[in-house]
């Protein structure tokens, strides 16, 4: 394996081979180390990490010519003083995302591994250091299939270099060039699936597979039915666990199917804040509904906020609710491409995924195949986007398989292995009966729970361990380390342990109902001690439900700053352990206005808020709000004084 080249011969006995020739200073970060045969850089100096980079064939056979540049971090052990126990490869999703630019979220999650084992990022060909692709009209988030065509002209006779296949062949290569044999591989999202082709093409090079969020390889449906599916169950589901939505009678999809009904006929229009705060003119359509619905996976806000969104509209035309999920979920972020590419998506997704046409083929023939397609799923599969139609789910250009967008890809070269768009693993490939784990949330619409049995039934030594009431990448999203401890288990003895505390996880609690003004809520509940009235409760459960519209705003926003629902605005900075934000007249509802500050601490779990509210221009009361955000219906304690009176209620924490 590799190791860290040191002077001192007596290391280089007890960890087998290698030494450590290092620049710098006696118990300084040393400026450069060889690791293998490669000579690294210090660049994080946060986390004592090195870059280095090889150079690759674009085209392995030769045939086209040119280089690529496949750039990595290399974050060595802690512990020297005893052997090294091997490598963690950790590799990022999209595709198109840069794995070295999740480095932080990756050194966090292993670092109680990290005394006794390296980590290594590297970036995939045309990701972030691996010379990212910039097709400049994708890059700005167009689908438009003319800004597909000019992206494949610049790439030219290299567009096919850049599938899961060729970018594995680089890990490899750079583990050779490190002296590392085999590595302990995580991947998220597309990572599973790169994950997947990797242990197909080397099965040998890895000690332990984990993957978070999977989709099959070889998936049985171009259409990805199951995520779909997926995505609307989870409004019921979501529902039906939380006590404020479930006590309503009725089910929580019929309510949207009214929805879904009236927009039909009239969309619902009006301006609303997107995930920075900023007013936007917005339209809940059939579209952009099927969008938002497909996407709750990603975090709690979409199923916390939904069904009580529709309730404002349906009970009292009160649009701001739903016209806002919509907004934040269109919220512009024009990435760089070395953070996330475009063009290294459309390459990807255009060679190793399943398309409803031949890409071997003529492009006039590709139109008929797809037309074809679309024809056969409207006769025989009409309820892939049930209760939407199939033609209103192709119109939202909802996150399935690329449908069109692959039409003007050009055709791939005669001699590409193996030689079939959508198979970036040969047929005879096998997977290893290395461990593996197989991770995912019950309420992920991006890579559904069966998408990842149908992954995890590849391989003959994997076990599947579904996580209740979480998203779409599981690990550590949880709030009470169960799936870290299930990861840190599985890498330390390749094997999850006792994973029964995915039970304690606790369910999305729904908003139970948007409401103009605060007379139209429920006061919270009085308890011994308190004086204040009905009245005066309300208005303190309308603070306390601002406050959890702060903790949700967090998932959605994308410069540290974002407005209330009806004005105002909150900016947020991080702590050592969580994040602490500032209110300045944060408006949950249109007559109290909450200014103060809000801390969450991620490590306890506690959510604490001293906050001040105003109605009508006058001062109306202090609030001192506390709840454990992980405690499964969580009760929230709220004390201060409501105009002169004394506060000492609860409410099940928002």
């Amino acid at each position: 394996m590799g190791l860290l080249r040191t002077t001192s011969s007596r290391l280089a006995a007890i960890f087998g081979c290698a030494a450590l020739s290092a620049a710098g200073g006696v118990g300084a970060q040393p400026k450069t180390i060889t690791v293998g045969e490669l000579t690294l850089t210090l660049c994080n100096t946060d986390y004592t990490g090195y870059c280095g980079s090889i150079t690759r064939a674009l085209d392995p056979s030769g045939v086209v010519p040119g280089n690529i540049t496949v750039g990595f971090e290399y974050y060595p052990r802690s512990d020297l003083s005893r052997p090294r126990l091997g490598a963690i490869l950790p590799q990022e999703g999209g595709p198109g995302y840069s794995s070295t630019g999740t480095r932080d979220y990756y050194l966090s999650i292993f670092d109680a591994l990290r005394d006794r084992r390296d980590v290594l990022i590297v970036d995939k060909r045309g990701t972030g250091l691996s010379a990212p692709i910039d097709c400049p009209d994708l890059q700005t988030g167009s689908t438009d299939l003319d800004a597909v065509a000019a992206c494949a002209k610049q790439l030219g006779n290299t567009a096919w270099f850049y599938g899961s296949d060729f970018a594995a062949n680089d890990v490899v290569a750079v583990m050779d060039a490190l002296d590392i044999d085999d590595v302990d591989f995580y991947g998220d999202s597309y990572g599973t699936f790169f994950g997947q082709v990797l242990a197909g093409l080397y099965p040998g090079r890895l000690r332990s597979i984990i993957l978070d969020s999977a989709y099959p390889v070889r998936a049985p449906d171009p259409w990805f039915a199951t995520d779909w599916a997926a995505a609307w169950s989870g409004i019921e589901v979501s529902c039906a666990r939380s006590p404020s939505c479930s006590s309503l009678g009725g089910t929580a999809t019929a309510r949207m199917q009214q929805i879904i009904d009236i927009i039909r006929e009239h969309p619902i229009t009006g301006d609303a804040p997107d995930g920075n705060g900023e007013l936007q003119p917005t339209s809940v359509d059939t579209g952009s509904l099927i969008y938002l619905i497909d996407a709750a996976g990603y975090g709690p806000p979409v199923y916390r906020d939904l069904d009580a969104a529709a309730r404002a509209w349906l009970e009292s035309k009160d649009a701001l609710p739903l016209l806002r999920l919509v907004a934040e979920q269109n919220t512009a972020s024009v990435d760089e491409p070395a953070d996330f590419s475009y063009g290294l998506y459309t390459a990807v997704t255009c060679s190793d995924y399943p398309l409803l046409y031949d890409l071997r083929k003529s492009r006039a023939v590709r139109n008929r195949e797809y037309a074809a397609a679309l024809e056969d799923a409207r006769e025989h599969r009409p309820d892939l986007f049930a209760p939407f139609s199939l033609d209103e789910g192709i119109d939202s250009m909802v996150y399935i398989t690329p449908l069109d967008s692959c039409l003007p890809w050009p055709k791939p070269p005669a001699d590409l292995a193996p030689g079939t768009p959508g198979a970036p693993l040969p047929p005879a490939a096998h997977f290893p009966t290395v461990p593996t784990l197989v991770l995912s949330g019950d309420l992920d619409s991006i890579t559904s729970v069966i998408d990842a049995s149908e992954t995890a039934a590849q391989f003959p030594n994997a076990i599947h361990v579904v996580v209740p009431n979480l998203g779409h990448v599981v690990t550590d999203s949880d709030e009470i380390g169960c799936t870290l401890g299930i990861v840190h288990r599985f890498v330390k003895n390749l094997a999850p342990g006792a994973t029964n505390c995915v039970l304690k996880v606790r369910p999305v609690r729904t908003v139970p109902k948007f409401a103009r003004t605060a007379d139209e809520l429920a006061p919270l509940r009085a308890l011994k001690g308190d004086t204040t009235s009905d009245a005066q409760r309300r208005i303190a459960a309308a603070g306390l439900e601002a406050v959890g519209d702060v903790i949700a705003r967090w998932y959605v926003t994308y410069n540290n700053v974002d407005s209330g629902l009806r004005g105002g605005k909150l900016t947020y900075t991080a702590t050592d352990t969580g994040y602490k934000f500032k209110l300045k007249g944060f408006k949950w509802t249109e007559d109290v206005a909450v200014s103060g500050t809000v801390s969450w601490d991620q490590v306890s779990n506690l959510i604490t808020a001293q906050v001040t509210l105003k109605s009508a221009g006058t001062e109306a009361g202090v609030l001192q709000v506390r709840w454990n955000d992980a405690d499964i219906n969580a009760k929230a304690s709220v004390t201060g004084d409501i105009q002169g009176a004394t506060l000492n209620a609860e409410q099940i924490a928002p």
